[in-house]
């Protein structure tokens, strides 16, 4: 049995990685940022990645065989408005946690390094899909601290020969997300309209853009299979390979609602640059480990407003 250290392992798309592992017979730890009232579940330490020394105490107490590096600041609008947080917590804690790893002999376990498809930026039509040769132009911090990560990883490979794999995800979402992402907005909202805490109006942000947009259960399993097939040193893209208009993704979450409800755009929430349309090309992760999306869009948006209506 393989050990799995989850950096962020108590987030949205951590604790779906972590069931992925555990189900697959894997010895599975992660961290945690804070302490938690209820307290903390079995193998999750407190570990701030802003902390080389708190990184490289925790790998040594438990030396695992991989690390999952899902750490950080999510979002790409918050990143305007805390680009510094968002450059200090993304770039500078993977580079903490490369440095803690350099710092332990003979140790050299393997690294999933986790990117954005923003990194791209704003691609020409003409030029999709996204593949891992498309240019990088990210626009803004959140990409731009990120892009910096996969230079990182590519001279930790050549220079300290690292087992890293970097990996790109599309838009993932899924039941747990909090809100702050378009799905999760929305199905909450819903949530509180039915049960009379609101008029029924969902205020959201630019929906006449694109989106490649999966299932998170489908990206962790493509994690796993990195861990077991991923060639160091690669890059891959995680992707749906095609684009849903996000119009179309509030429209169908709205239909499963048991009231009539009207969509509002909120100007808080349009981002000061929208890439109009992304969708990528998962050819390459497909030929190195089989995988294949395979959860469909409506079950998706059924199991977040399921959790949503469960959580009350």
């Amino acid at each position: 049995m393989k050990k799995v250290l989850i950096t962020g392992s108590e987030g949205f798309v951590g604790q779906h990685l972590w069931e992925e592992l555990q189900s697959n017979g894997y010895e599975v730890y992660g961290t945690a940022l804070h302490q938690l009232e209820k307290g903390l579940p079995e193998n999750v330490f407190v570990c701030d990645i802003e902390s080389q020394d708190q990184l490289h105490t925790l790998i040594t107490k438990i030396m695992p065989d991989a690390i999952v590096h899902l750490a950080g600041q999510p979002k790409p609008g918050l990143s305007f408005d805390i680009p510094q947080k968002t450059v200090m917590v993304n770039t500078i804690g993977t580079v903490n946690l490369l440095e803690a790893v350099r710092a332990i002999p003979n140790y050299r376990p393997r690294l999933i390094l986790v990117g954005t498809s923003e990194e791209h930026g704003i691609v020409p039509q003409e030029d999709l899909p996204i593949t891992e040769n498309t240019s990088l132009n990210p626009i803004n911090p959140y990409a731009i601290s990120k892009v910096a990560n996969w230079f990182f990883a590519k001279e930790y490979v050549r220079s300290f020969n690292f087992d890293i794999i970097y990996v790109t995800p599309f838009t993932h979402t899924g039941p747990g997300q909090m809100p702050g992402f378009l799905s999760p907005d929305i199905a909450s909202q819903i949530v509180d309209i039915e049960k009379g805490r609101k008029k029924p109006v969902i205020y959201t942000g630019n929906l006449t853009v694109k989106r490649d947009i999966g299932d998170v259960r489908d990206f962790v399993r493509a994690y796993r299979l990195f861990l077991e097939k991923g060639i160091s040193g690669e890059r891959y893209l995680i992707s749906t390979g095609k684009s849903v208009p996000v119009k179309e993704v509030a429209d169908k979450i709205v239909a499963l609602s048991k009231i009539e409800i009207k969509l509002e755009i909120d100007p808080a929430r349009v981002r000061p640059n929208e890439v109009p349309e992304l969708f990528g090309d998962h050819s390459k992760l497909s030929s190195a480990t089989g995988w294949q999306p395979e959860i469909l869009l409506e079950k998706t948006l059924q199991d977040i407003l399921d959790w949503y209506r469960e959580k009350g």
